[in-house]
């Protein structure tokens, strides 16, 4: 095979594979804290989603009850959620949850099945919060806080 043509393959070969990357990446980049869109909050910190998530406070910032919902103890939201707000890996949050609930301090955030039925609870009740891994696009909801996915060190 002449050497222009082995150039051209392996320049095709690597525009494929950084196609291919740019397109996982950018298949879930962002996490999308929402609320429903008749909640008065219009914005949250990333230190006001901590707070909620880690039982620190049960309330918005202004007073009025939160209920946060989680993804499955095992799920990859759930990994990347609290790696980008915490930098905790999954057991370490477990590990925490399992201390406040078993010591009668506190329940960890309900439990959903799916980003379906995460939209679903949060269309449902005002006072809930919870996050996507794709833009919601749904007028129903309304994204409090936007964040890039933190990449976890292997």
């Amino acid at each position: 095979m002449p050497a222009r043509v082995r150039l051209v393959a392996r320049a095709c070969a690597c525009a494929a594979v950084l196609a291919l990357a740019g397109a996982r990446a950018g298949a879930a980049d962002r996490i999308y804290v929402v609320v429903q869109a008749s909640n008065p909050v219009q914005s949250l910190s990333l230190r006001d989603v901590v707070a909620l998530y880690t039982g620190r406070t049960s309330a918005f910032p202004n007073a009025r009850r939160a209920v946060p919902l989680d993804f499955p103890h095992d799920s990859a939201q759930r990994q990347a959620f609290y790696w980008t707000l915490t930098h905790q890996d999954l057991a370490q949050i477990n590990s925490y949850w399992s201390r406040l609930f078993f010591s009668g301090q506190l329940q960890p955030p309900r439990e959903v099945a799916d980003e379906a039925e995460m939209r679903a609870a949060v269309r449902h009740d005002p006072s809930a919060l919870g996050y996507l891994m794709h833009d919601p696009a749904d007028p129903a909801l309304r994204v409090v806080l936007s964040v890039p996915v933190a990449v976890e060190p292997k």
